[in-house]
């Protein structure tokens, strides 16, 4: 994960990242499916498109961009380097924060996956505007996200709706109760407010894609 703190970093094991992921995560497949196709098709008349993953993790969300697209060249992102090291050796991967630099040169497609919550609303706002720039013309941005809801009331109803997957998954209880720990770090905000951060950093097409209570997955366009 990326723009962490200190103490999120420590219980964040890399071993079983990956697992954690789809038992903690409902419509998991769907969320990055959707991320995946919009970059397929985003970029289906570029050759060898060049795709920035940010806060990349161990790299799930690059692996399965990948296999939809296999030429395409990927450029992964993390403050973690013991998370990038579980990635396949065939990304280049760079150690740096979500509020660092830009991996230089333009890319086709930028995505991310649970990374961008963890900034400050400021920093989110901050961050859609580099990565406008970053992009080449007709390119995408796809952010995979954990969401708040609009209201107290449907919060505690995305709260109650995420415990039912997590039981239901068969999730253990202590890793349930990490990821209770975890999300104490986060900063979310509705998918609403994100989608006109977009708009009004510059994007011309902006759309929640998918979406299953607290999680969603939007995309912006450049034009």
């Amino acid at each position: 994960m990326a723009a962490t703190s200190e103490p999120e970093k420590e219980l964040w094991n890399p071993g079983t990242y990956d697992r954690l992921r789809r038992q903690l995560i409902p419509s998991f497949d769907l969320l990055y499916r959707c991320a995946v196709r919009a970059v397929a098709m985003t970029t289906a008349a570029t050759r060898r498109p060049r795709v920035l993953d940010l806060g990349a993790g161990t790299g799930l969300l690059s692996a399965a961009i990948v296999q939809e697209i296999p030429d395409a060249e990927i450029v992964m992102l993390d403050r973690s380097e013991a998370m990038l090291a579980q990635a396949t050796a065939r990304f280049a991967a760079v150690v740096g924060d979500l509020t660092d630099p830009l991996p230089e040169g333009r890319f086709d497609a930028v995505v991310s996956a649970l990374a961008i919550h963890h900034l400050p609303h400021g920093g989110k706002r901050d961050l859609f505007g580099r990565v406008l720039r970053q992009l080449d013309e007709g390119g995408v941005f796809v952010n995979v996200e954990q969401v708040l809801a609009p209201t107290d009331r449907l919060e505690r109803m995305y709260d109650e709706q995420h415990e039912r997957h997590v039981q239901e998954s068969r999730t253990p209880a202590e890793e349930w109760a990490a990821g209770r720990e975890r999300m104490k770090f986060d900063i979310p905000i509705d998918v609403a407010t994100q989608l006109q951060w977009l708009r009004d950093a510059g994007f011309a097409e902006v759309d929640c894609l998918a979406k299953d209570w607290r999680f969603a997955t939007y995309a912006g366009w450049k034009h």
